[in-house]
């Protein structure tokens, strides 16, 4: 074989081999960046399940948390069915006055004889210790009432009508309520101002409430709302109701001084926004007898 036929051999045969070589080098490079591509998606799609899996854990703690917090709120919010509570007419007058159970005064019931001023003690005594069984003898001393054993005092002194009118607007608005002493024309029923009740030799009544627009630097007797134990003795037959509006005749001195007796101790009850009392003397007692709560917003 000639020398130029050997070579022509050789130099196909060693480009057969490159083109050999440089199509694997091809191959093996495509098969690396197919194998990365698939690695970087596969591993992309990790991180994003990563990601989000804690996003949706984090909702659902979050609804949870609503759930919770919502329930809570339930919780701290029970309604009190015995509480009623009506929206304030503005044509019509309503009281500060002391939240009690009504039941407390009318189980003591109607005072006996001239006893007023015995069965005001225990009509007070029953709503600050919120007791039912008050004997209203209990503070007799064989001639009148024993003020001090109920634990009150005469808070009126020797001072004039306003600033005692002031001393029984301050007791009631601390929770406590007063007795005060009154003649002639002294009050009529919450329910019927015709309803007219007349003390011709002087009388006791326990104040428990007053207007809530009175100005306290111009009060009246008549802003006043009381409980009688008398019940109405001088009323129409429908009007026997221990609730009272004073008039402004009402208070009278004995003694030559104004006469109001009030708790010793600092002790009183919760107050509320309410309209006059209609329950009568013989209302059912079978659930506490509370007073016409108002809405005022």
């Amino acid at each position: 074989m000639k020398r130029s036929e050997r070579n022509k051999i050789l130099f196909i045969s060693i480009s057969a081999l490159a083109a050999v070589l440089l199509l694997c080098i091809f191959l093996v490079r495509g098969f690396l960046d197919s194998y990365k591509k698939e690695a970087q998606i596969t591993a992309e799609a990790v991180q994003e399940e990563t990601v989000k899996l804690p996003e949706t854990e984090i909702k659902e703690e979050k609804i949870e948390d609503a759930k919770e917090e919502k329930s809570d709120q339930v919780k701290e919010e029970p309604k009190d069915n015995n509480k009623e509570t009506i929206r304030k007419e503005d044509d019509e007058d309503f009281y500060r006055m002391l939240d009690f159970d009504r039941r407390y005064i009318l189980n003591i019931g109607v005072q006996e004889d001239d006893l007023c001023s015995l069965f005001d003690l225990a009509y007070a005594r029953a709503i600050l210790d919120e007791k039912f069984d008050i004997d209203p003898y209990e503070y007799f001393d064989g001639e009148g009432a024993d003020w001090r054993k109920a634990g009150f005092e005469d808070i009126a002194l020797s001072d004039p009508l306003s600033v005692v009118l002031q001393r029984a607007y301050d007791q009631i608005s601390a929770g406590k309520p007063v007795l005060f002493y009154v003649t002639d024309i002294y009050g009529h029923s919450a329910q019927n101002e015709e309803s007219l009740r007349n003390a011709y030799a002087g009388h006791y009544v326990l104040l428990i409430g007053y207007e809530e627009n009175a100005d306290y630097e111009d009060l009246e007797p008549s802003d006043f709302y009381a409980a009688d134990p008398s019940a109405g003795y001088c009323c129409e037959i429908d009007s026997y109701m221990p609730w009272i509006v004073l008039t402004d005749k009402a208070p009278a001195k004995t003694s030559g001084e104004y006469a109001l007796y009030a708790p010793v101790s600092d002790k009183g009850i919760k107050t509320c926004l309410a309209y006059a009392d209609e329950c009568n003397w013989d209302a059912d007692q079978s659930k506490a007898i509370l007073p016409k709560y108002i809405e005022t917003e």
